[in-house]
Order: C-alpha cells, then structure tokens, then sequence
C-alpha cells in the first residue's frame, strides 16, 4: 500500500487488507448523430476501485455485487467515499490476484421505461 493512502470498508480499515488500491473516476461518454455530425455528451462521473493481492478478509466482500459497502479511499491529505459493490475475484496470468468493485447503482433511480399510467402517477 502506497504511503499515506487508507482504505476503509463500512467504517473498518482495509489498509493492510492488500496490497495495492487503484481507483479512478471515470466518465462516459454518450454520442448521439445529428446527420450530418456526432455530438458528444459527457455523462456523470463512476467509480472503479481494484484491490491487489487481497487478503481472505478483502476477498470476502465479493458477492457478484449484490451488498452496497461505503468505500472511503485517503491519499495526500484528500478522501473519496463512494457506495460501492464488489463483483469479482480473479488470478491474472501473471499470479497477481484482485478484486474489482464499482459504484453502487440505486436500481430505484435508474432510468427504467414504465407504463404511461405509472408516469401520471410519478
């Protein structure tokens, strides 16, 4: 773990639960062609945290995404907290193990086609 960074899971420290923490706010992107040009839009920014070589204790948060933990990554003095799901687990081909987790999406908010009556109700 680099120094100085923590890593804390539904308020319990993570930080020497592996090794390395990578993480990034990344961006979508949405294209939408007018006819005679692209336009592009920039959507909200996601979450994306990877845990090297994870403990027992790490690699048992992964349930293929189904609990929503509170992630809170520190670093230089900065903090980044996130509800987030664990996926995944896996080996890569070169030995190293890791963990992968994502921004928790509220299935309650996200954009869903519904009934024209359940609109004049909403």
């Amino acid at each position: 773990m680099r120094d100085g960074m923590r890593l804390e899971i539904d308020g319990e420290d993570f930080t020497t639960e592996c090794e390395e923490v990578r993480f990034a706010t990344p961006r979508l992107a949405y294209e939408e062609d007018n006819g005679s040009s692209r336009l592009r839009f920039l959507g909200p920014a996601g979450f994306q945290v990877t845990l090297i070589n994870p403990t027992g204790r790490a690699l048992a948060l992964v349930d293929d995404g189904r609990t929503t933990r509170t992630v809170k990554i520190t670093a230089s003095g900065m903090a980044v907290t996130h509800p987030t799901r664990f996926h995944r687990e896996w080996t890569a081909t070169d030995g190293t193990r890791k963990v992968f987790g994502s921004l928790a999406w509220d299935h309650a908010r996200d954009a869903q086609w519904v009934d024209e009556p359940q609109l004049a109700q909403a």
